[in-house]
């Protein structure tokens, strides 16, 4: 295991020199929402398969910056989330009840404006430039928001997936990278957990 300058200096180095990936990735989620704003509804299929596009991204751009431990773990995670979303059916997506609706939406902002390693002169900066897609915690705090917004999309092991990888990211970013606000992604893994639970209960 690399030491944790080395590990903080390698996410710097993607954020400072990926930054126009990062307002791609921006502009995709934004786009992906407003879709939801006017009543698109894809099916937990589609919306599985999207969900492994920023895990390759974060994948890609970690190998690329010789870091091979974040490579291999996003890699196998998109991988575990591409097969079991071949599985799921082709029902609509549906919307999970109220709390895990408003946990989603505050993760999916704290994810947009997750602050730690860029340098914003403004808030409005902040909602383009942090590094969605680049780096596992911002990226991760979305996409367990995403997944917290509806209910279960066709597969256990998909939010479960989620689960263990927010857990893992959320107590090595805090503990062993010193990044207080990854409590964030902790508490949205928690819920997540939690929503798995009640919603498997309530069969």
């Amino acid at each position: 295991m690399p030491k944790t300058e080395e590990i903080l200096n390698g996410l710097q180095a993607i954020v400072d020199n990926q930054s126009i990936i990062a307002i791609i990735w921006h502009i995709a989620f934004y786009f992906f929402i407003i879709c939801l704003f006017i009543n698109w509804r894809p099916s937990n299929k589609i919306m599985s398969i999207l969900i492994c596009l920023p895990l390759i991204s974060v994948a890609v751009l970690a190998w690329s910056y010789g870091n091979p431990f974040n490579g291999t773990l996003f890699s196998i995670l998109a991988m575990v989330i591409f097969i079991f979303a071949l599985r799921t059916t082709g029902l609509q997506v549906s919307f999970s009840t109220w709390p895990f609706i408003l946990i989603g939406i505050i993760m999916i902002v704290f994810g947009f404006v997750y602050p730690h390693f860029i340098k914003a002169n403004s808030l409005f900066e902040y909602l383009y430039a942090s590094p969605v897609g680049l780096i596992p915690c911002p990226t991760l705090s979305i996409l367990i928001g995403i997944v917290l917004l509806f209910n279960p999309l066709g597969s256990p092991v998909i939010t479960l997936s989620f689960v263990v990888f927010g857990l893992f990211y959320g107590l090595f970013g805090v503990f062993k990278l010193g990044v207080t606000l990854d409590l964030f992604l902790l508490f949205g893994s928690i819920s997540l957990l939690v929503r798995h639970f009640l919603f498997n209960r309530a069969l």
